[in-house]
């Protein structure tokens, strides 16, 4: 039996770090696939995006839709501090909760991230992408 053809936009979220950039050659090709064949392809993170957008342009990452954690508490003014590496903290909960925000709004149909942590707040099908040569992985499995 012949399956039938669907035209279904898939909107796949992507982190970047302990993702993307364990194996950024694996996702050059997964993104621009997607993004070539008229899909979404949001990459979502904690950094600001300025920080990453270079990254991303090194590796010839493809995306259609790009979300950073810390701008979108900076737009909201939530109270952010900085450590002297320029790395933003802010309440625990809000940090955790908000790409699982982003991507149920967005009908994100899966979402890739190396923390189990923001699983406990997604609703969207969630694939924790594991790499055995990431230092965390190495370091919680010795």
């Amino acid at each position: 039996m012949a399956s039938k053809k669907t035209n279904k936009k898939i909107k796949i979220g992507i982190d970047i770090h302990g993702v993307i950039d364990t194996d950024p050659a694996f996702f050059k090709v997964l993104t621009e696939l997607l993004v070539n064949n008229g899909h979404e392809v949001h990459i979502i993170t904690g950094s600001k995006i300025e920080r990453e957008i270079p990254q991303l342009k090194k590796h010839g990452i493809s995306y259609t839709h790009l979300f950073s954690i810390t701008d979108h508490h900076i737009k909201n003014g939530t109270k952010i501090s900085w450590d002297k590496k320029n790395n933003p903290h802010l309440d625990t909960y809000l940090w955790d909760k908000t790409k699982a925000q982003y991507c149920k709004e967005q009908n994100i149909d899966m979402h890739f991230d190396d923390s189990d942590t923001y699983n406990y707040f997604f609703k969207t099908p969630y694939a924790r992408y594991f790499s055995k040569d990431t230092k965390r992985v190495k370091k919680s499995h010795l």
